[in-house]
């Protein structure tokens, strides 16, 4: 409640300059009002997508953080002979299942939370919003999402960290069992830190990047800007979130030695200083660039094609 109102606050307060600048600026044009019933379509197929893109390079990542391996390379030479192709999309069905609904709530939830923050800042619904808005709105999201999409994420990484057959519901259900429903909320600190980090810094900076690219309202409407901004956007908004992404990882899938955000960062820097943040971020990035560059061509995409057939 503090969070939303203070940055409601910031944006009453700094919202009319950054909406100045916006008007004036010879890129800046209206901005239809989207329908949240479209988005809520077009994210869900959206996130389908990108995900299952990305997937391989994923499960690289939560390999390399948990420490299993140093670099790409050996991480998916090692785990192809050792393991099969396949074992690369391990624990997918998680992810998957929730990507879509999570991602189509995502789109979702920033529509309202746009449409909300705008009207507080004294702006009309077919306006482009500022970035500082875009970027407020991308937190509020992350953090709204987080309930959905931590417990498909400790799931998921438990499955990508073991060498075990088990299917994504075995492997739900075993952790029940075993330690109790509220096992599944393990790295909440951390995944919401994370969520809202990446979001804020994925929407608003995929708008800023998209702004850089395309000089005027045709070029902003065609599809390379879209690809280009996303992946540019993709890797910025990990790097702004890696040091929790890292946390959150040893956090669920090692949660009873690690119980605490605080001294999980304060151990990762004591034994690896500021680079332990960023471990396989190469990894990271790769995967960024395949998962937001396809998230944002497919939205932009399927968003022109409701638009024009007035369908969704």
């Amino acid at each position: 409640f503090n969070f939303t109102c203070s940055s409601q606050l910031l944006i009453t307060k700094y919202g009319h300059c950054h909406m100045k600048r916006t008007q004036i600026s010879p890129r800046a044009r209206q901005h239809a009002a989207g329908s949240i019933t479209q988005e809520l379509c077009v994210g869900t197929i959206t996130g389908i997508v990108s995900t299952s893109a990305a997937y391989p390079l994923d499960t690289i990542k939560t390999k390399i953080q948990l420490g299993q391996s140093q670099s790409l390379t050996s991480t998916f030479l090692h785990t192809v002979r050792n393991e099969g192709t396949l074992s690369l999309y391990r624990g997918l069905q998680a992810p998957v299942a929730s990507a879509g609904f999570s991602c189509g709530l995502t789109m979702f939830a920033k529509e309202v939370w746009l449409r909300t923050l705008k009207v507080r800042a004294g702006y009309r619904q077919t306006d482009r919003p500022s970035y500082l808005i875009t970027g407020v709105a991308g937190g509020l999201t992350g953090i709204s999402v987080a309930p959905i999409i931590i417990p498909t994420e400790l799931i998921k990484v438990r499955m990508q960290g073991s060498c075990s057959k088990q299917t994504t519901m075995q492997c739900a259900l075993d952790i029940v069992k075993s330690d109790g429903l509220l096992a599944l909320t393990a790295g909440s600190k951390a995944g919401i830190l994370q969520l809202a980090s990446l979001w804020a810094v994925l929407f608003a900076g995929y708008e800023i990047a998209k702004d850089r690219l395309a000089g005027s309202h045709d070029e902003r409407s065609s599809f390379l800007p879209s690809l280009v901004a996303g992946s540019v956007a993709g890797v910025a908004s990990w790097a702004a979130s890696m040091p929790f992404d890292i946390a959150k990882t040893k956090m669920q899938m090692h949660p009873k030695g690690n119980k605490s955000l605080r001294l999980v960062l304060q151990d990762i820097i004591l034994k690896e200083g500021v680079r332990g943040f960023y471990k396989g971020f190469s990894t990271v990035a790769l995967r960024a660039v395949v998962s937001n560059a396809s998230f944002f061509y497919v939205y932009e995409l399927l968003s022109h094609a409701c638009r024009s057939t007035v369908v969704c």
